[in-house]
């Protein structure tokens, strides 16, 4: 997918027809948009998700209005004021673009109208040219969904100060959702959901039960229940993990709120320190945790020999005393000389003679060659564990200190924040207030959900036990019904298919984690300055590690986990989507179980891109023209001017410019009338006494 051009007709504060055509060049793929804060950098944004996915498109994850107050305010308010008749006047949007040679034209439009009466119901008209002919295409948004699925708009769309929550753990399962959408596995998932359907699998059972025994359809019959229990206890914690995501964006707002406040900045500068201290913290709790349990589980056993290894030495120390260990001569050996009849000296061993008597009296005296072996075994074996049992002791010691002075600091960071929240709640400003009460409030929500998830994981834990449980049961009874046999069979060859193609599902998704994680930590060391590399882990969380060196010299370096600031966690969730744009491109090339798979090309749009990176903005810069075939920036003066220009003149992958002019009585605050780029002054703001509207304007 290439864009091509995006018109905007009355949307939002765009009054009239206004064009963006974007650069279509390989080696200069990134369109440029500068804009101060308010002038609607956002809204083109959003305007391009809204022509793709209507209203959905507006809302940010988890349903949630984000950087968009009003979504189903859309044509231009200035004119929805004026207009005498609402069914004549449009708000649309066009865009142009081409997908495997076709060239297509998508344009959604809104009547103020039907903005009154029904704004959320929008029907996108869906045109291809092919061969000189233009067709218009039925069912225009499922072809939509095709080229370019809802499910990943969000990593091609995005506000970039919005879009750190990829690297957080909570999201590992959108992650994986992410990685199958855009590399061609969803097919697989909803196979899989469609074959444990209600009308695939529902409908096998219930002829099943209908004509199985009574005990085997009343084990079905519960079967079924408690597998629709775990599917909506599921989609419980999928809609409760959004909100928690919506949760932390509410804070984040709240929190710029409070920084930007004289009457809170210095306060919730310290509470953000905090914040922070205290997730690497809890990450080094986790770390310690993890080691202890691999320690105990491992060398646990050894603090509970002593007894043992004490009984041993003794035994040892006894026949040592009895000299029966190191024995002087083997059994084997004076058999060999008895079998023989000659001695090592060379005289007979006649039976009865003196000298086979002396050798025969030496035989219970001789050592047994299997329990030499055994004691020294024994000996070896006592030595080792109590070497290990002391280190284990040791570690153990050290692990729990070292816990206990983190859940002390921890402890610490707690109280300094509950009397910051304190504090921040007693300031006198009304809005300082509200807004701390409204943080505290989201607080609560979200250990609410977090002990909702809790509970659901468990609930599913126990039906899936129980669910195994029936299933031993139901195979043991043996129906005499050929009926019920037969559906049976069936039955089970949904379940042995749906299990094969979850497996084939698994694995394709495990064999495309490595070349995901090298192209993870290639675009990851371009950007980043320290020694840390980027990795995507079995659970599909995005970690950044680093080495640190031991307290003891002969030990080899750990690794561990960075406890990621907002700028790293942004500059992670970034290179993750670049490198999976990256892979979806070749996906052809890619051998794996599926065949017939193709590349996909998409673009990449992003509102704010360098708002939350700090001293990653330089390094972010230099490599943001490789994190799509075609790149859309929307950038503000405050982050464009400086590191970012300097890096993007640099890359000359700049293929073509705008700015956007505001239009209205005054002008917002903080902005400047005029826009320096490149060293070029451009008027930005025009005083009217008409109309607020923006302009598109080329450079």
């Amino acid at each position: 997918m290439k864009l091509e051009r995006l018109v905007l007709e009355n949307f939002r504060q765009f009054k009239g027809r206004q064009e963006l055509v974007f650069s279509d060049l390989d080696e200069r793929n990134v369109t440029l948009v500068h804009a101060e804060n308010g002038f609607g950098k956002t809204t083109l944004l959003k305007a391009l998700l809204w022509a793709l996915y209507g209203r959905k498109g507006l809302l940010g994850f988890g349903a949630q209005d984000q950087d968009f107050e009003r979504p189903d305010a859309i044509v231009h308010e200035g004119l929805a004021l004026s207009a005498t008749d609402p069914s004549r006047l449009f708000a649309m949007v066009e865009l142009t673009f081409v997908h495997e040679g076709d060239r297509y034209t998508l344009t959604r439009q809104l009547s103020l109208a039907q903005q009154r009466a029904a704004p959320k119901e929008t029907i996108p008209s869906l045109a291809v040219t092919r061969d000189g002919q233009t067709i218009d295409l039925p069912t225009p948004q499922r072809h939509i969904q095709a080229i370019v699925p809802d499910g990943i708009s969000k990593l091609l769309f995005f506000n970039g100060e919005r879009i750190n929550y990829l690297a957080a753990e909570r999201n590992s399962q959108q992650v994986t959702e992410a990685i199958h959408q855009m590399l061609g596995l969803s097919l697989l998932r909803t196979t899989i959901d469609d074959l444990r359907s209600q009308s695939v699998r529902g409908k096998l059972r219930a002829e099943l039960r209908d004509c199985a025994s009574d005990e085997k359809s009343a084990l079905i019959e519960r079967q079924q229940q408690l597998e629709q229990g775990i599917e909506q206890d599921r989609q419980r914690r999928r809609q409760t993990e959004a909100n928690l995501v919506a949760i932390h964006d509410e804070v984040a707002a709240i929190d710029a709120k409070l920084a930007a406040n004289r009457e809170s900045a210095a306060l919730q500068q310290r509470r953000q320190s905090l914040e922070q201290q205290r997730s690497a913290l809890g990450e080094r709790r986790d770390g310690i945790q993890q080691q202890l349990g691999k320690l105990i589980a491992e060398d646990g056993y050894t603090l509970f020999t002593g007894d043992l290894i004490r009984r041993g030495e003794e035994i040892v120390t006894r026949l040592r005393q009895e000299k029966k260990i190191p024995a002087k001569v083997q059994h084997a050996f004076l058999d060999d000389l008895l079998q023989q009849g000659t001695c090592i000296c060379g005289r007979p061993l006649a039976e009865g003679s003196p000298e086979r008597a002396k050798v025969e009296h030496l035989r219970p005296e001789a050592g047994d060659q299997a329990f030499n072996n055994a004691v020294a075994a024994l000996d070896h074996a006592m030595g080792h564990i109590k070497g290990v049992a002391k280190t284990t002791a040791e570690a153990l010691r050290r692990l729990n200190a070292e816990r206990l002075y983190i859940k002390r600091q921890i402890e610490d960071c707690e109280e300094e924040l509950n009397d910051i929240h304190n504090q921040v709640g007693v300031k006198h400003d009304d809005q300082v207030q509200q807004l701390e009460r409204q943080r505290k409030d989201l607080e609560l929500k979200e250990n609410g959900l977090h002990t909702e998830i809790g509970r659901i994981d468990r609930d599913v834990e126990t039906a899936e036990a129980e669910l195994k449980q029936l299933a031993t049961q139901i195979s043991q009874l043996q129906d005499q019904e050929e009926a019920a046999a037969r559906a049976q069979r069936r039955l089970d060859a949904v379940d042995d298919c749906a299990a094969l193609l979850e497996r084939i599902l698994e694995a394709e998704t495990q064999g495309l984690r490595p070349l995901l994680n090298d192209e993870i930590d290639s675009h990851f060391r371009r950007i980043m300055t320290k020694a840390y590399w980027a990795e995507l882990t079995e659970d599909y969380t995005l970690r950044i590690r680093k080495k640190v060196a031991p307290s003891d010299p002969d030990q080899a370096h750990q690794v561990t986990d960075v406890a990621l600031s907002t700028g790293e966690r942004t500059v992670t969730s970034l290179v993750f989507i670049a490198s999976l744009v990256a892979l979806a491109r070749k996906r052809s090339e890619i051998p794996t179980i599926l065949k017939g798979l193709s590349g996909a090309t998409y673009p990449v749009a992003i509102d704010s891109p360098f708002g939350s990176l700090s001293i990653f903005r330089e390094g972010v810069a230099r490599d943001i023209p490789e994190l799509a075939p075609q790149v859309l920036l929307l950038v503000s003066p405050e982050q464009y001017n400086g590191a970012v220009e300097q890096a993007l003149n640099a890359s000359a992958r700049v293929g073509r410019r705008y700015y956007l002019v505001y239009h209205g009585p005054t002008i917002p605050q903080r902005a400047s009338p005029d826009l320096i780029v490149n060293g070029q002054r451009l008027q930005q703001y025009v005083a009217t006494e008409g109309d607020e509207y923006t302009e598109i304007v080329s450079l």
